[in-house]
């Protein structure tokens, strides 16, 4: 499954490239993003978390044979636009004490979600504090009742990434394949966001252990930093076009839409306006954009015209919507990144005469990633 996500976030980079050709249009952006969560579990006790403590851990503790295993989570729907393509991805934390020697640390993707609480351990806090709600612990994702499937989280079996870590200083996780489909992922449907886990490669010997800096750290530049390349989308363009007739109210109905034009937020909506109250319409999506008569109208769309679900009725001030689904029928398959879609609202009009039917001017929408 790993290799399968690579392997589309390859095909999406080259049908990026192929959509761009070599305008330059597309320029490469950085952002560095704080760990927005970040936790520790113990395998010592299912009562123990640190949620509010500066310092998160991996590996084994020198006192006693429990493990412990880091959590990290980045908002990265909240800090990079939607449709946007991930380029790079690197993870920079700072590790401040340790008595073992080197050991490489990984980075696994968390399979559910987590909780930070304000748990914090005393001292050097190695050995975690008392568990408050909504923390994590080795055997519940929220305390104290959303319980891992597995004791000690629930994460992707092949790592991310691996970094050697020896003694104290900063650390990075280089940008790869799999982090960068990782991160992609999350922008693309930010629900399975659930961030990394950060696990010593050795949880068989005593002492492995390795203590990093969390987003509470006092020191802001010993705090969880990821840093992210990415191309924002050069689409997503809403261009009004044609010419609507005034209808029976004396104005003539107008198309606009809402929500992104990423075809990955899936949340594109039509909204028409002036048409007369409770009139029966429908929306329409073609290839093409034409200006041809119709009813009492112009018709504005061409190119394998579809009707975008079943008829709806205006409210009583004349306002209509659809939300679109592109993973469902009848346009499910039928769109994808660069392409531009034409829109338009048919409706009966039986008070203005004629053939008692009229159309909207319409828009055309040209869809990202």
């Amino acid at each position: 499954m790993q290799r399968n996500r690579t392997l589309i976030l390859a095909a999406r980079i080259a049908a990026l490239c192929a959509l761009l050709g070599t305008s330059g249009a597309a320029q490469s952006q950085a952002i560095t993003l704080v760990a927005a969560r970040d936790n520790t579990i113990y395998s010592a006790s299912p009562l123990l978390s640190n949620g509010a403590g500066q310092h998160l851990f991996a590996g084994v503790s020198v006192h006693t044979s429990s493990t412990r295993r880091g959590l990290l989570y980045f908002d990265i729907a909240g800090s990079v636009p939607a449709g946007s393509l991930i380029t790079r991805a690197d993870l920079r934390l700072h590790m401040s004490q340790t008595i073992a020697g080197p050991v490489d640390v990984r980075l696994h993707r968390a399979l559910a979600d987590w909780g930070e609480g304000t748990s914090m351990g005393s001292g050097g806090e190695g050995g975690g504090g008392a568990v408050t709600t909504g923390d994590a612990t080795w055997t519940r994702r929220f305390h104290p009742s959303t319980p891992w499937t597995t004791a000690g989280g629930d994460f992707v079996a092949s790592a991310s990434a691996s970094s050697g870590v020896d003694s104290d200083g900063i650390y990075r996780w280089s940008s790869n394949a799999t982090l960068v489909a990782d991160v992609q992922s999350w922008l693309d449907a930010s629900a399975t966001n659930f961030g990394w886990f950060v696990v010593n490669a050795d949880e068989a010997t005593q002492p492995t252990a390795k203590r990093f800096d969390t987003r509470e750290n006092s020191t802001p530049e010993f705090r969880p930093r990821l840093t992210l390349e990415f191309i924002a989308p050069t689409c997503g363009t809403v261009t009004s076009y044609c010419v609507a007739i005034a209808n029976s109210t004396g104005g003539a109905a107008t198309l606009a839409a809402s929500g992104s034009t990423s075809l990955a937020a899936n949340s594109l909506s039509l909204q028409v306006a002036s048409l007369p109250a409770g009139a029966t319409h429908v929306f329409l999506i073609g290839a093409s954009a034409v200006q041809v008569p119709f009813g009492d109208g112009f018709r504005c769309v061409a190119g394998s015209l579809t009707r975008l679900g079943p008829p709806s009725n205006a409210d009583a001030l004349g306002n209509g919507s659809r939300t679109l689904d592109f993973n469902a029928a009848p346009i499910a398959g039928t769109v994808t990144a660069g392409d531009a879609r034409n829109f338009q609202c048919w409706f009966r009009d039986p008070a203005a005469g004629g053939t008692g039917s009229q159309l909207s001017d319409a828009i055309s929408v040209s869809f990202c990633p």
